[in-house]
């Protein structure tokens, strides 16, 4: 299905009757529906691959052809011909159909991460009805045609305003002049047609970041039953962080474009890649920022949680270890209270080690593994560059060494 929600058959356990709950990220906007009604999309799945294919064939082949045929290719001197455009190659070949895969990623990701809100209990019959009209309610903003609109909108703005402008790296090599008459077949081509279906999917994939953001937020709001104990130190919550891994294509694909541009001024117009390397740093932080932000949200009922716990679980032991204090050292007849017989709680190892659990609790839902799903990607082509300049062995052990 691909709005909203689904009702499926009751779960094997026979515990409950409980409707199946099932969103996408891209599936149902209106980004999607065009690319259906273009054949660009079947019917039955999403065509990741063709689309990826097709998009980079779209994209490069024409402005490839058009280079070799006046001569552009690989003829020039400098910077002066299409192979020395790192920025065009990485935008068509690697960035567009990175962009593509991500949509796949998180096809097969969210859905089953969504339902395993009501599996793993957290959403309980009580909240079910709120959770699923959460998802109805986000279904209804992601399919809103207006955003998609804007992204349009400023897209064709900002590429024609530039080319009027007449000052991208990009586009003054394949022209004849400055003046907007004297852009070529390939600057028109890179124009219209590279560079705004890049900015579209970029947008695109930023837009779908707010959307799990105010989505994470909703549900954070809803009564969830989290474990304070529970062994992830998230209540319960860490099956969320692989999330994360949807924006791993779309962190490089940013990545690699920005690495690009920074790689053609290292390489034809003497940049040091030393001098640049607060600018990779910083670069590579703010994507890492900006697509580990979704998941944020979460960090508020895991706040209040363990704030909570602490008070609660604190009493508990201390009243436990009251007990076993009166008992064994100074030997008072306390009668048999069940808390000193209560078989979940076991003796004072264990009790000691359920409230080292709440005291240790994560009040963001970011593990290492959700950090490198983003940090890896967006450093890469980072590294990338520094390499240009250094030798590869000396960037790892610099980087091994930051990390160890």
């Amino acid at each position: 299905m691909e709005n909203g929600v689904r009702h499926a058959a009751p779960n094997s356990s026979g515990a409950s009757d409980l409707p199946e709950v099932d969103l996408s990220l891209v599936r149902g906007d209106l980004g999607f529906h065009l690319q259906r009604r273009v054949f660009l999309i079947p019917a039955a799945g999403m065509g990741i691959v063709r689309r990826a294919v097709i998009f980079a064939a779209v994209t490069w082949l024409p402005l490839a052809l058009w280079a070799i045929l006046t001569g552009r290719a690989f003829n020039g001197t400098g910077d002066d011909t299409l192979v020395a455009h790192f920025g065009i190659h990485v935008r068509c070949l690697i960035a567009i159909p990175l962009m593509v895969v991500a949509e796949g990623v998180a096809q097969n990701l969210m859905p089953p991460l969504l339902k395993y809100f009501v599996d793993s209990g957290l959403i309980t019959d009580e909240t079910l009805p709120d959770f699923r009209r959460q998802l109805a309610r986000m279904s209804l903003l992601r399919d809103r045609a207006l955003p998609w609109v804007l992204m349009l909108g400023a897209t064709l703005a900002w590429s024609t305003t530039r080319a009027l402008l007449g000052d991208a790296e990009d586009v003054v090599w394949m022209n004849h002049g400055t003046h907007i008459a004297d852009i070529s077949f390939g600057g028109w081509w890179f124009v219209l047609v590279i560079r705004p279906l890049f900015v579209v999917m970029l947008l695109a994939w930023l837009w779908r970041a707010c959307l799990l953001f105010i989505l994470l937020f909703r549900i954070g709001k809803l009564p969830l039953a989290l474990v304070p104990s529970h062994p992830d130190r998230v209540g319960g919550l860490s099956f969320v962080e692989r999330m994360a891994f949807i924006f791993s294509p779309v962190a490089f694909a940013i990545s690699a474009v920005i690495a690009a541009s920074f790689a053609h001024e290292v390489v034809y117009h003497g940049a040091s890649a030393m001098q640049m390397k607060t600018l990779l740093i910083a670069t590579a932080a703010l994507i890492s920022v900006i697509f580990l932000l979704p998941l944020l949200p979460l960090a508020m009922p895991l706040g209040r949680l363990k704030r909570r716990a602490i008070f609660e679980y604190g009493s508990l032991v201390a009243h436990h270890d009251r007990l076993v204090h009166e008992r064994w050292i100074l030997h008072r007849d306390i009668g048999n209270p069940e808390i000193l017989d209560a078989p979940e709680l076991g003796p004072v190892a264990d009790i000691h080690a359920i409230y080292d659990a709440v005291a240790h609790m994560r009040s963001v839902p970011l593990s290492k593994m959700s950090i490198v799903a983003i940090v890896v990607p967006a450093a890469v082509p980072m590294l990338y560059v520094a390499a240009l300049q250094l030798p590869l062995t000396a960037v790892l052990g610099k980087v091994a060494k930051a990390l160890i």
